[in-house]
């Protein structure tokens, strides 16, 4: 189970025990949903005081320092509303994600709100396949992998480089189109334009084994870069 909500669970449990929260934020968790890698993504949420007497909101804590979360106002009388503004830099993550958002706040007693912030953050920018095994990389010749957007924006390759210049790295510019769960080169119209990069070892290595990571860089509104690894072996 993901740490931040072993602790979420964990602290909706002890409070269960004791006096309910009169901050009234809505659900207990916030899906952002499928996020693309890079964008920083905004949600707010109501939040309502619904006790008898004012409360003074206090600090807010987040299970990471990727996710931020503000109150519009410090007090809140009796059934008033403020607004929680909740925002979630997604470049530094990856796959499925939940933060825990921590506000405290205190009226006749000290309490706690609890939320859960979760997102499935995925590249945009991706690679097929995205791990290559090029065999015996002595015998086998160039090896291709497909890059294309999947929201079908478009983006350009700067550059590439390899972490340890084991391989060498070409690209062209391509047609793309989806053909159930896979891409393929296209020469019909409707397709989205994407890469064809051309991944073959270097000659005379006198390594057994071949592993290396092919980093690109892209010129793209959200995504900066993808790495694709590449490994090998020959007796």
């Amino acid at each position: 189970m993901n740490p931040s909500r072993r602790i979420l669970l964990t602290l909706v449990g002890m409070s269960s025990l004791g006096t309910a929260s009169v901050l009234e934020c809505g659900p207990s968790v916030v899906d952002l949903g499928i996020v693309p890698q890079g964008k920083i993504v905004q949600r707010e949420r109501s939040c309502r005081n619904t006790s008898a007497r004012e409360i003074q909101l206090e600090e807010i804590n987040t299970g990471c320092t990727c996710l931020s979360a503000k109150m519009d106002r410090k007090t809140l009388a009796p059934g008033a509303k403020g607004r929680l503004h909740l925002q979630l830099e997604t470049q530094p993550l990856a796959d499925r994600v939940e933060f825990a958002v921590e506000i405290s706040y205190k009226g006749k007693d000290s309490a706690t709100e609890m939320l859960m912030v979760s997102a499935d953050v995925r590249p945009s920018v991706v690679a097929y396949p995205e791990y290559l095994d090029l065999g015996d990389f002595r015998k086998s010749g160039p090896h291709q992998i497909l890059v294309v957007d999947t929201t079908g924006h478009s983006f350009t390759i700067r550059q590439s480089s390899t972490s340890r210049s084991e391989v060498d790295v070409r690209w062209t510019q391509i047609e793309l189109v989806r053909m159930g769960n896979k891409w393929e080169p296209s020469t019909r119209g409707g397709a989205v334009t994407g890469y064809q990069i051309t991944v073959q070892s270097k000659p005379n290595s006198t390594r057994h084994s071949l592993s290396d990571e092919v980093q690109l860089d892209l010129v793209h509104d959200i995504q900066k870069t993808l790495r694709i690894r590449v490994v090998g072996y020959s007796p």
